[in-house]
């Protein structure tokens, strides 16, 4: 046997009460009196013999201490052993993470029905039954293991809420197979708005709480850097996505603040499941915060509707630029930038390759070293062989100039702002362009810009001469592009952009006192954190600031938890068979209480009827 309520069991002290008061009763007195007639004609009714007197006393005594007893063990809720007659056991997992914020018409969320539906469950459930309880975001935690204790259960479970991080089911199903292990016949009862795939080998039951129809749209991508030409400048990379399960066109408006001014307001119509990819002119001063927010009718989650950071103080990038023969338009455009302080220069011939400081980037002109770097990222203008990704074949005449040429992906970070109109060049070679690269200018049928990602690294190439290209140094796409493609390439390194986008659940190195310009889905409010051990787990929304002036931003910007599933779109499973139920009389508790009546009866019956006292 075993107890729920372990905890009250101490309360059978109260035992001693009773006992001290028997043990330690007043002895009768003999008090004179002026007659005894009335006594003697008492004493003829009841009278007993002193053996039989004292067994009533005993048993006054038992009785007394066997409520006590009964009433203890009936609040330590007792059960039976687990064996080959236990009922099962059960596993109950809830998905709290961000897309269980989500809010229907009554304003109430996902992890709320989710609370709903498995309380019911858990009270009709007997008491046999062993519980444990999972929750789980971006990982998995045990709040109950294997207990039997079913108040405790429901107790940890109104205390789940949803926090704004994305979910991650592998961790969840690691640990639910561990558990499930650990009985047989364990059921797994997992409330959520996505199925689990990978459940094969285990008894599984979903509980689907996503909303029949609902509207949401969120930021899924955001970063700033800053602009590559001009001073106090930066540039706003917005990403806007639409949930699958919209019922239809969406109509979005993006709001900009800057230093609590309105800086840009953008309106977006978004099909269901589509994106939309902004990239927003800033002007401000370092340090300044930039708040940006989406706004749409009837949308479900506040989440992923906005977010705030500070403008940058960014470092100039390093860049290593080695020529064989450098074009005067290259180092003109490398100028203006060093001019603008976005970059520092490392300037060197093919004689002192390699180099012995390392840069944010490394610029190949008419030139590629013997061996291919892999630890930077590259930037190969006007290659005159092939080595290791880059494959071109270079035209032996002076080149092949083209009146025009054609953007076939105007939205790549590298062509922002430039526009190809007007612009003739002279093509120098053919790019053989692997299934990594991304032809950007076309030339008549061949690409003359490409970028691309091998093997985590970012590079950039190009198959034209700007010194013989007729009107290519009169406007200014060129230095554009090749700011913008140092800032691409440079795009992952958080030391060279200057700003820290960090998600949810992520740890912050910083140490001290935080204050945080915290979203909580609705509003921007003032928050603070400690982090004594200089490390500090992020559960906010927001802009952040240490006391040394460090700053950062955290974001949701998934776009798993913003395209919320609909109830159409969750498959359902197989409902489990029913635990079997205790029969009359096994559970202990109700047993107990109902002795303790009956023992509460035969007492008041013998006291009144038999004298017993």
């Amino acid at each position: 046997m075993q107890f729920l309520n372990p905890q009250l069991l101490h309360l059978a002290w109260l035992a001693l009460i009773p006992l001290a008061l028997y043990l330690f009763r007043k002895k009768a007195r003999r008090v004179p009196v002026s007659t005894l007639l009335f006594f003697r004609s008492l004493s003829r009714e009841h009278q007993e013999s002193a053996w039989l007197r004292q067994l009533k006393k005993w048993l006054s005594l038992l009785l007394t201490l066997l409520v006590i007893w009964l009433g203890v063990l009936a609040l330590g809720r007792p059960v039976g052993n687990a064996g080959n007659e236990s009922t099962g056991a059960v596993i109950v997992v809830v998905d709290r993470s961000a897309s269980m914020a989500a809010k229907d018409a009554a304003g109430k969320t996902r992890v709320e029905e989710a609370r709903r539906l498995l309380r019911d469950r858990l009270n009709r459930l007997p008491d046999q039954v062993v519980i444990s309880l999972v929750t789980y975001d971006a990982k998995a935690q045990v709040l109950l293991s294997r207990n039997r204790n079913r108040r405790e259960c429901l107790r940890l479970l109104d205390e789940i809420r949803p926090v704004p991080v994305e979910g991650r089911t592998d961790a969840a199903v690691t640990v639910v197979r561990r558990l499930a292990e650990l009985e047989k016949g364990t059921q797994v009862w997992h409330a959520g708005d996505t199925v689990w795939v990978d459940t094969a080998g285990l008894a599984y039951e979903f509980t689907g709480v996503a909303l029949p129809s609902l509207t949401n749209v969120g930021i899924t991508g955001f970063q700033i850097r800053q602009a590559p030409l001009a001073r106090d400048r930066y540039e706003g990379f917005v990403k806007v996505t639409a949930a699958s399960a919209n019922a239809g066109k969406v109509t979005a408006t993006l709001e900009v603040t800057l230093a609590g001014r309105l800086a840009q307001l953008r309106e977006l119509e978004l099909e269901p499941g589509k994106s939309s990819t902004l990239i927003l002119p800033l002007e401000g001063v370092r340090g300044q915060r930039v708040e940006m927010r989406l706004k749409a009718a009837g949308d479900c989650l506040g989440w992923d509707d906005a977010v705030a950071a500070p403008l940058p103080n960014a470092r100039p990038l390093v860049v290593a630029w080695v020529a064989e023969k450098p074009d005067p338009f290259t180092e003109l455009a490398m100028t203006s930038m060093i001019e603008a302080g976005r970059i520092e220069m490392l300037k060197g011939s093919p004689a002192a390759w390699p180099m012995k400081d390392k840069p944010d980037v490394y610029v190949f002109e008419q030139w590629l070293p013997p061996e291919w770097p892999t630890d930077r990222p590259v930037i190969a203008l006007n290659p005159l062989k092939s080595i290791g990704p880059v494959q071109v074949k270079p035209l032996q005449s002076a080149g092949l100039p083209h009146d025009s040429v054609r953007s076939v992906a105007p939205d790549h970070p590298v062509l922002f702002r430039v526009s190809p109109t007007r612009l003739a060049i002279t093509q120098t070679g053919v790019l053989d362009l692997g299934s990594s690269f991304e032809p950007l200018w076309m030339a008549g049928a061949e690409p003359v810009l490409a970028a691309g990602e091998v093997n985590g690294q970012r590079l950039v190439v190009t198959a034209f001469s700007p010194a013989k290209s007729e009107q290519l140094a009169l406007l200014p796409a060129f230095p554009l592009m090749l700011g913008n493609a140092l800032y691409w390439c440079t795009e992952g390194d958080e030391s060279a952009a200057g700003l820290k986008v960090q998600r949810p659940g992520d740890l912050l190195e910083e140490a001290g006192l935080i204050q945080w310009t915290e979203w909580d889905g609705t509003q921007f409010s003032d928050a603070t954190d400690t982090a004594p051990s200089g490390l500090l787990a992020i559960q906010r929304l927001g802009a952040w600031q240490t006391a040394e002036g460090h700053t950062g931003a955290s974001a949701l910007a998934s776009v798993q938890e913003t395209d919320i599933p609909g109830s159409t779109s969750v498959a359902s499973t197989t409902p489990l068979p029913k635990l079997s139920g205790a029969s009359r009389f096994s559970d202990w508790s109700q047993m107990l209480i109902w002795s303790l009546l009956g023992v509460l009866l035969l007492e008041s019956f013998l006291f009144h009827r038999k004298a017993v006292f």
